[in-house]
């Protein structure tokens, strides 16, 4: 039977749903960050299958991973596996087939509206006593409805905030490497990046981090958005310049953003973003949901099952 070395932070529920899902015989070696590499490359020797909910799989441990067949990833990025390295090796790396692409999507939304209704300011001076400040009375506050989104990043999750848009008979425009006929069975329209940035009222990002994609919006990318535009990050911080991006946004130079992510995480403190009430921010929870969580794991032994069994693995990454 299978030895899976399980990649876990102590607070995350998967575990607890990993250990009442795996099928029966599967033993799961449990490593968490406290655990000591030597523990983990000792895990990884002995281990037929990584799972990885909570943090990344060292480029050690893949080294020691001799019989590893597959490290399967329960989130949809795979920055925090050396991708190059696990090829040279000939181990697949797989993501978590998208699982969380509803609540990511939905998040997205929630962000994209968050900032068009000024929602935050209005919970916290309701709750303070001071009732509809000038800033909300209609002058400076706008709908989604007919407004142009353009989605950079039409996978899975970018696919299904183009679904979601509907209701909104949004204008939807996508870039991305790869023409997906799922966002434009929705309605989106295809265009390279610099038209989107430039024609969009709201930019909402859904790309892994990877060499190509660090940094991607950066001082020229914001230059090209409209000074009323709205930019959403809830796929990776080093996606965009985040110093540029404070930059724009005290020079007005785009209206707001909202973000689930940053360059470092969890967030300084002391980043200008947390004072700005044109941002709406988040601690990285966009993928995270009760309904999520099930599908993650169960995605996960199904895919390492096939592996198992001698097929191929769904949803491969960095190949």
């Amino acid at each position: 039977m299978p030895n899976v070395l399980v990649f876990s932070g102590p607070a995350l529920p998967l575990l607890d749903m990993a250990n009442e899902m795996k099928p029966d015989g599967w033993n799961l070696n449990i490593v968490t960050p406290d655990s000591t590499e030597a523990d983990v490359e000792a895990g990884a020797a002995e281990a037929d299958f990584a799972l990885v909910f909570g943090h990344g799989v060292s480029d050690a441990a893949l080294r020691a991973g001799k019989n590893l067949k597959l490290v399967q990833l329960c989130s949809a990025g795979f920055d925090g596996v050396n991708t190059v390295l696990a090829g040279e090796l000939g181990i697949p790396v797989a993501n978590n087939g998208g699982a969380n692409a509803i609540p990511v999507a939905e998040y997205a939304l929630t962000l994209m509206l968050s900032t068009l209704r000024h929602a935050v300011i209005a919970d916290q001076d309701t709750r303070s006593g001071d009732w509809m400040r000038p800033d909300l009375d209609g002058r400076d506050t706008w709908e989604l409805f007919g407004k142009t989104v353009g989605i950079v990043g039409a996978g899975r999750i970018g696919s299904t905030v183009a679904q979601l848009l509907r209701g909104f008979e949004t204008n939807t425009l996508y870039a991305d490497p790869v023409q997906s006929e799922r966002a434009e069975g929705f309605g989106a329209k295809r265009v390279e990046l610099d038209e989107l940035l430039s024609e969009s009222d709201i930019v909402t990002l859904h790309t892994p981090l990877d060499d190509g994609t660090r940094g991607l919006i950066g001082r020229r990318e914001l230059g090209l958005m409209k000074p009323s535009a709205i930019l959403i990050n809830t796929c990776r911080g080093p996606v965009v310049n985040e110093t540029e991006l404070i930059d724009a946004l005290r020079a007005k130079e785009i209206w707001a953003a909202g973000l689930d992510v940053f360059e470092q995480e969890p967030v300084d403190p002391d980043n200008p973003l947390l004072t700005m009430e044109n941002v709406v921010v988040g601690p990285h929870v966009a993928g995270k949901s009760q309904e999520s969580y099930p599908r993650r794991v169960r995605f996960a032994f199904k895919n390492m099952q096939k592996v198992w069994d001698g097929g191929q693995p769904e949803s491969l990454v960095g190949v």
